[in-house]
């Protein structure tokens, strides 16, 4: 069955690791997911994810746009943000065999992750600073 997705045409993805047997890793990278998260609620942008290579523990991260505004906006907040911070040859432009095959996030990242993702951007878009426990 197509993905209400499929037919978009303006995509990048970001490969993201989440290495199971290390924690401190996992925790930065879970803060990247949810910085990436806010960012696409920020500009109106989609975000669904494909389990990449399990072995490796890798994520691949798609995001939609619906216009060049919003993917400038979402690019420039990516590119500045500490905990984003992406060189420009690792943002790629996902084929459409991993367009149809992504799902919501929530299906594909582990449950743990998924919790702390969501408080992240839920934190940033609502303005609230601190850090999390």
């Amino acid at each position: 069955m197509p993905q209400p997705w499929s037919e978009e045409k303006d995509w990048i993805v970001l490969v993201e690791f989440l290495p199971r047997h290390n924690a401190e890793d996992r925790a930065v990278v879970t803060e990247a997911i949810g910085h990436m998260l806010a960012y696409a609620q920020m500009t109106d942008t989609r975000m669904v994810a494909l389990l990449g290579d399990p072995e490796a523990d890798a994520y691949e991260l798609l995001f939609s746009f619906n216009s060049p505004k919003n993917k400038a906006e979402f690019l420039h907040l990516l590119r500045t943000s500490e905990v984003t911070s992406t060189e420009d040859e690792l943002i790629l432009i996902p084929d459409q065999d991993e367009i149809n095959a992504a799902r919501p996030i929530a299906s594909v990242l582990p449950e743990e992750v998924f919790r702390e993702v969501i408080l992240i951007a839920t934190m940033l878009t609502s303005g609230q600073t601190g850090s999390l426990q």
